[in-house]
């Protein structure tokens, strides 16, 4: 009398489905994860360049047009260098306008990757904007902030 062990190839085969169902829902929740946390690491470094116009603007008369723009005014301050925000290769950082009195600021998901593809609310998110004007600060678009 022998005595059959392991496994037949349809049980095999069923585990190996269920393993697949599993991996096609989890992975592209996941995924989202992934670019709402990227997202939000990106919106951190917006405030950060953020406040550091704001310390900048306080020693100078003007907010700075860009990173390692020197003070008119005073010819020892310099904005930091974009390098210091490089750790972040999930966007490049721009400023579209900025003047004495308000700036604005862009950050715009890089070409690469699965970051363009952000979405809240049906909102795409790859494009995240923050603007400082008449004491009043706008950040769009409003579905993509974290907390607003």
């Amino acid at each position: 009398m022998s005595k059959h062990r392991g496994f037949t190839l349809i049980e095999l085969m069923i585990v190996v489905a269920v393993l697949a169902i599993i991996a096609a829902i989890a992975l592209p929740s996941y995924l989202a994860q992934v670019r709402k946390s990227r997202r939000s690491s990106m919106e951190g470094m917006l405030q950060q360049v953020a406040l550091l116009q704001e310390q900048f603007r306080a020693d100078c008369t003007t907010y700075a047009t860009g990173f390692g723009y020197a003070c008119p005014t005073l010819s020892t301050l310099t904005f930091p260098a974009s390098s210091a925000f490089a750790s972040n290769y999930y966007g490049a950082i721009t400023f579209p306008t900025a003047t004495a009195t308000a700036y604005s600021l862009s950050v715009t998901a890089t070409s690469t990757g699965s970051q363009n593809n952000d979405r809240a609310n049906g909102v795409d998110c790859s494009t995240l904007t923050y603007a400082y004007s008449a004491g009043a600060v706008t950040k769009g678009p409003s579905d993509c902030w974290a907390k607003q």
